[in-house]
C-alpha cells in the first residue's frame, strides 16, 4: 500500500516520504470502507423500497394477482 502510494505521489510530482505514505494507509483504507458501506446502503435501501411496493400491492390487489403480474413481467423480460 505504501509503494502504491508513493508511485501514484510520483506521478502527480509530489513529494512524499515513507512516513506521510504509512500515515495515509489509515486514510485510504478508512475512506474505501466507507464507500463500500455507501453501496451497500443503497442496494438494501433499494430492495426494501422494493419489497414494500409489493407488500402495499398485495394488501390492495391480493397475492394471486400481483404474482401472475409479477411472473407475467419477469417472462418478457431477457
Amino acid at each position: 500500500m505504501i509503494r502504491l502510494i508513493g508511485q501514484i505521489a510520483a506521478r502527480f510530482s509530489i513529494p512524499v516520504t515513507e512516513k506521510a505514505a504509512a500515515q495515509a494507509v489509515p486514510v485510504v483504507g478508512a475512506a474505501g470502507g466507507a464507500i463500500i458501506n455507501i453501496l451497500f446502503i443503497d442496494h438494501f435501501q433499494d430492495a426494501a423500497k422494493g419489497h414494500f411496493v409489493i407488500r402495499r400491492l398485495e394488501r390492495i390487489y391480493g397475492q394471486g394477482p400481483v404474482l401472475e403480474a409479477y411472473r407475467a413481467c419477469t417472462c418478457t423480460v431477457g
